[in-house]
């Protein structure tokens, strides 16, 4: 059952690969209430039927600078079958920390922290910290990441060798190290290429080479995967279709089919086949539409231009604020998913930000952004003057975000 729930876990609990700095599934933030369900086969070695579950959750997660992010989840399951029971409850929290770098370079670490739990007929509990540090090389056609990785937990399964008499708690200290490599080639939205992986465990050594196929469009994304594990039981083939959609407004879907990998730190066996689907609402937090710049150039001004600012984000008031402005938040106005504000402005370099619901706010998709003396990051506008409305036409884009 353990490996089952794992099996779970991995598939309900997807990440798409991020192919260029602005794709972060279109959030700043988010909390989002997930329901679905899921199917999978026994693990290699194990007999028995297929185990199908109706699946719940929430996740929360707040992404941050140069493709950092932390999060959190809690999920659960019930198993369709009560006589097989397997009932389970699983969550996690992480970080991932990323530093940009010169020359398209990043350093970063990424960490987590599970535990879960899992019913009859074996109750299996388990947790972990796992920990990663590394580099990571981006362009729009390439991208190379290099990772060393460690972890440590313990598990516990309660087993009652003869009927009718008494359960034993058998307890393992669960250790692995090692560490990975992954690099992409291709546009923003289609890339291809290879990942490998190498761990010592407390049950011996796991290797895994293989390809993958990432295509992210529209805030969704989709990952095609086929991995050869070689495995201290043996040589297993693994992968499978994993795909994050966005289903308009709050709506979005995330859902796995194939053939789960295993696990060095838990020392869970691959699954047989099987898959999950998870439609969720998001309850909470800010959004934005990634790629839209955040002012336009409407008409020339004297000594200046008149410029429309607009901002797609979730809050009850937005207010912007810029040195143009003195600093003063300006009320906007809402009009469809939008905030928007038409000022005449200086010409010269300006820095620019938002007030949500009295927060500061400035899309982490930024470009052009940068900090001010207080550390939070401020957009920036050029206005050149004498811009002649004929030669751009109307609704040209000023020179910075």
């Amino acid at each position: 059952m353990g490996a089952t729930m794992i099996s779970v876990r991995r598939a309900l609990g997807l990440t798409i690969v991020a192919l260029a700095p602005t794709q972060t599934y279109g959030q700043s933030s988010e909390v989002v209430l997930e329901v679905g369900g899921s199917q999978f086969r026994p693990p290699v070695g194990v007999e028995g039927s297929p185990a199908s579950f109706l699946v719940g959750g929430i996740r929360a997660s707040r992404f941050l600078a140069s493709r950092s992010q932390l999060r959190a989840s809690v999920l659960a399951g019930r198993s369709l079958d009560a006589a097989a029971s397997g009932n389970f409850a699983t969550g996690e929290v992480g970080a991932d920390l990323w530093q940009d770098l010169p020359a398209s370079w990043a350093v970063g670490s990424e960490m987590r922290a599970f535990a879960f739990d899992v019913g009859g007929p074996f109750p299996y509990r388990a947790g972990g910290l796992e920990a990663s540090a590394g580099v990571r090389f981006h362009t729009p056609a390439v991208s190379a990441e290099l990772m060393a990785a460690g972890g440590w937990g313990r598990s516990t399964v309660e087993l009652q060798r003869y009927t009718d008499g008494p359960t034993e708690l058998v307890t393992d200290d669960l250790w692995r190290y090692g560490g990975s490599a992954q690099l992409l080639v291709g546009g923003k939205s289609v890339a291809a290429g290879l990942a490998s992986a190498l761990h010592e465990s407390a049950g011996g050594r796991y290797r895994s080479l293989g390809g993958l196929l990432v295509v992210a469009a529209g805030g969704g994304g989709v990952e095609l995967r086929l991995d050869v594990w070689d495995t201290p039981l043996g040589t297993e083939t693994t992968g499978g279709l994993a795909v994050i959609l966005p289903l308009g407004g709050p709506w979005s879907l995330r859902g796995f089919a194939g053939r789960s990998e295993p696990d060095p730190l838990t020392l869970a066996e691959p699954g047989r086949g099987g898959g999950g689907v998870l439609v969720g609402r998001r309850v909470a937090g800010m959004t934005y539409t990634a790629g839209r710049s955040l002012h336009e150039v409407l008409d020339d001004a004297p000594q200046g231009a008149q410029v429309r600012f607009a901002v797609s984000v979730r809050g009850a008031r937005v207010e912007l604020l810029g040195d143009f402005t003195l600093w003063e938040p300006v009320a906007m106005t809402q009009q469809g998913s939008r905030w928007v504000a038409v000022l005449t402005v200086p010409e010269g370099t300006h820095h620019f930000g938002f007030l949500v619901d009295g927060s500061w706010y400035v899309p982490p998709d930024t470009q052009d952004a940068v900090p001010d003396e207080w550390g939070r990051q401020t957009a920036t506008l050029v206005v050149e003057s004498h811009h002649t409305p004929s030669a751009e036409g109307p609704g040209r884009q000023g020179a910075g975000r």
